[in-house]
C-alpha cells in the first residue's frame, strides 16, 4: 500500500533526513483526472498513502460520516494500490490517520482539486479543505492543491469527468514542475512538518512566463445563493459570487497566471 519511499528536498543540502510518509486524499474521488499528477509529485517526496472518496465529494466541507457504515476497497493509481472510503475527505484522512497508516503521517496533502479554492466562501465549503483541517485536528500540517480551471475545462470536466483533448498533457508538464517548486518551497521552512497549519495553494491554468509562487491572503470573496430553483427542486449553481480584485488576495494571484499559497490556520480561532 505504500510507495518507494525518498528522502524530502532538505537531503539534497546532505543531510540525514529520515523518510516522510505522506497521506494522500482528494474531494473529486478516486477517479479524478488530477489525482495522479498529485501521486506522480509525491512519489519523489516520501513513502505515500493514498485513502481516496469512492464517489464525488466536492462541497462537503469537514463533514464526518455518523450514522452509515464506511466500506473499504481499493484501486490501483499510478502503481500504487489506493484505499477507496465510501465517505467524505475528512471521514478518508480520519481513517487514514488512525485505521491505515503506519506509522501515523507527517503529512497530508489534499488534491488536486478540479478547479480553484480561492475565497472564505469557498475554502469554508471545500472537501480539499476539511481534508486537510481534519489533519490539523490530528496535529499534522497538509496542503490544499487545487487547479484553477478555465470555464471551457471546467465544463467539459462536469460534462464528462475528464479534460478537453490535449489539455491533459499539457497540465500534467505544468503541474509536475509547479509541485516541485511548491514542495520545495515548504519544506525548505524547518519548521513545515512541525506545526498542524493548512497551506492552501492554487495552481494557475495557463502558468506566466516567470510564475513565482506568492504568499497570499485569504480572499474575501463569497458568494449568494447556492442553488438554482426549478419548481420545488434545487441544483447547484452559484449566484453573485463577490470576487475580492484586491492585488494580494488569492483568487487575484492565481488569475494573474502565479501559484499562490496561502496560510490556515485552526489555531487562530482557538482562545
Amino acid at each position: 500500500m505504500v510507495a518507494r519511499q525518498a528522502q524530502h528536498p532538505c537531503a539534497a543540502k546532505g543531510r540525514a533526513e529520515r523518510t516522510v510518509n505522506i497521506l494522500l486524499s482528494n474531494d473529486d474521488g478516486y477517479a479524478s483526472p488530477l489525482l495522479p499528477f498529485a501521486v506522480d509529485a509525491l512519489q519523489t517526496l516520501g513513502g505515500l498513502t493514498i485513502v481516496a472518496p469512492k464517489e464525488e465529494q466536492s462541497g462537503r466541507g469537514k463533514a464526518l460520516s455518523c450514522f452509515q457504515t464506511l466500506e473499504l476497497s481499493s484501486a490501483p493509481i499510478n502503481g500504487i494500490q489506493a484505499h477507496i472510503v465510501t465517505g467524505t475527505p475528512a471521514d478518508c484522512v480520519n481513517i487514514g490517520i488512525y485505521h491505515l497508516c503506519a506509522p501515523k503521517p507527517d503529512l497530508i496533502v489534499s488534491g488536486i482539486n478540479m478547479g480553484i479554492n480561492a475565497g472564505i466562501g469557498f475554502v469554508l465549503a471545500s472537501g480539499t479543505i476539511g481534508a486537510c483541517l481534519e489533519a490539523n485536528l490530528a496535529g499534522i500540517p497538509a496542503v490544499a492543491l487545487s487547479q484553477f480551471l478555465e470555464k471551457e475545462a471546467f465544463d467539459a470536466y462536469i460534462r464528462g469527468g475528464g479534460l478537453p483533448e490535449g489539455e491533459r498533457a499539457r497540465l500534467q508538464q505544468q503541474t509536475a514542475e509547479l509541485l516541485r517548486r511548491v514542495f520545495q518551497y515548504l519544506f525548505a521552512d524547518p519548521k513545515f512538518l512541525s506545526r498542524p497549519i493548512t497551506w492552501n495553494v492554487n495552481l494557475p491554468y495557463v502558468a506566466a512566463d516567470d510564475c513565482p509562487l506568492v504568499p497570499a491572503l485569504n480572499s474575501r470573496t463569497t458568494y449568494g445563493s447556492w442553488f438554482k430553483r426549478s419548481g420545488d427542486t434545487f441544483r447547484h449553481q452559484v449566484a453573485d459570487v463577490k470576487l475580492d480584485t484586491r492585488a494580494e488576495a488569492d483568487s487575484s494571484i492565481v488569475r494573474r497566471g502565479h501559484v499562490s499559497i496561502a496560510k490556515l490556520d485552526l489555531m487562530d480561532l482557538a482562545g
